[in-house]
């Protein structure tokens, strides 16, 4: 297993430009609002002190989440280039059971998600810093690391069942538009949280990344809310800006997000190796 997992990392970064691409696909949202939101929106928040920070951090948040997504899910790539070419077949033939070998790419998979996730935390980060001079504060970057893997283990999860029931490159790459398209809306950043509808914001919520990305608004925009905006401006927007998730009428709180993380990426794995052992006795059969 240990060689499938480092065989997978390894054709994934050795595809430099397949390695940019998806890093660009992750950061289209980035540029979308650099190049034609940002300015709208500040006008739009002319009302909310130091607006332009604030929607710099809450749109980095987002961002991340999706990168999380997509990049997950191009790394799963690899899983069905490998069962359209029968590679997996001769993998069976192997020691390696169908939980091992889906343990190794989701394992691939994960860890290029993390480390996506870094960069496209660096680059905007580094963007943001320079031209209009916000700042991340400094407490925010250990837990960040936390929710970024957690978030990288929930999506590919997520992506691994999906991926499950596609056999053929063609399928896998008209869905992966679809995906990189749809992440946007899962994680409330296309359209922020409280204008969803409550059917759409329930929704949100079944999805692992929505709380890294929920984890990662109240890490970096805590600071600015507490000491900028009154208490009422401030309740508004963290249900505005989906800061913090509401279940059951419980307001969550960054550890709680960390707790239903935990939880999902349990009940994934619960599937995933269901899944996996019904394989396993198909081709016993």
């Amino acid at each position: 297993m240990l060689a499938l997992l480092q065989r997978n990392i390894k054709i994934y970064f050795s595809n430099v430009p397949g390695v940019i691409m998806s890093c660009l696909g992750a950061l289209i949202s980035f540029f979308i609002y650099i190049g034609f939101l940002q300015k709208n929106l500040e006008s739009s928040w002319s009302n909310v002190p130091k607006a332009s920070e604030m929607l710099d951090l809450w749109m980095i948040a987002g961002i991340i989440a999706i990168a999380g997504i997509t990049t997950s899910f191009q790394a799963l790539g690899q899983l069905v280039k490998d069962r359209e070419t029968r590679t997996s077949d001769d993998m069976k033939l192997t020691e390696i059971s169908s939980a091992g070998q889906n343990l190794a790419y989701v394992l691939s998979s994960s860890f290029v998600s993390f480390v996506m996730q870094i960069v496209t935390f660096i680059v905007m980060g580094v963007y943001f810093t320079v031209v209009d001079k916000i700042t991340i504060p400094s407490s925010a970057y250990f837990p960040a690391l936390g929710y970024m893997l957690l978030g990288a283990i929930g999506a590919t999860l997520l992506n691994e069942i999906i991926v499950y029931f596609i056999h053929s490159s063609t399928t896998f790459s008209r869905l992966s538009a679809i995906i990189g398209a749809a992440a946007g809306f899962a994680v409330a950043t296309y359209m922020p949280y409280g204008t969803l509808s409550h059917t759409a914001q329930t929704l949100v919520k079944l999805i692992p990344s929505s709380y890294e990305a929920s984890a990662m608004r109240s890490l970096l925009l805590n600071h600015i809310s507490k000491s900028q905006l009154s208490p009422s401006m401030r309740t508004e927007l963290i249900n505005y800006l989906g800061i913090h998730f509401k279940i059951n009428g419980y307001r969550l709180t960054t550890l709680d997000n960390a707790y239903v993380m935990l939880g999902m990426i349990a009940l994934l794995i619960g599937v995933i190796v269901i899944m996996s052992f019904q394989a396993d006795r198909k081709a016993k059969a």
